[in-house]
């Protein structure tokens, strides 16, 4: 662990076991808050980039698909993936605080 916390500049050493215990608990929270704010973001991709599809012809969904729309349904499965696994990473048991 840091000597000093490189979030507040809190010297590590002068806090006890169960505060610094708290920090690895909060550090992990947030990690996981945002791999799943990046899961959101890319569910959100992957939906725009259907619709801008399925709206860019007169009959739904036709070929060839949109440029723009393909591009964000592909950003948006590997940003999805990304997050999951990252996600899942965090979630195991030799991970967590």
């Amino acid at each position: 662990m840091a000597p000093v916390c490189p979030h507040c500049h809190t010297p590590l050493a002068e806090l006890t076991t169960e505060e610094q215990e708290r920090l690895q608990f909060r550090r992990w929270k947030e990690k996981v808050y945002r791999a799943t704010k990046l899961s959101y973001l890319a569910l959100t991709l992957l939906l725009v980039g259907a619709m801008w599809w399925w709206f860019h012809g007169p009959d739904g969904w036709v070929l060839p698909p949109p440029t723009g729309g393909i591009a964000m349904i592909v950003i948006g499965a590997a940003f999805y993936v990304v997050g999951r696994c990252w996600l899942i990473w965090l979630r195991l048991k030799r991970n967590r605080p």
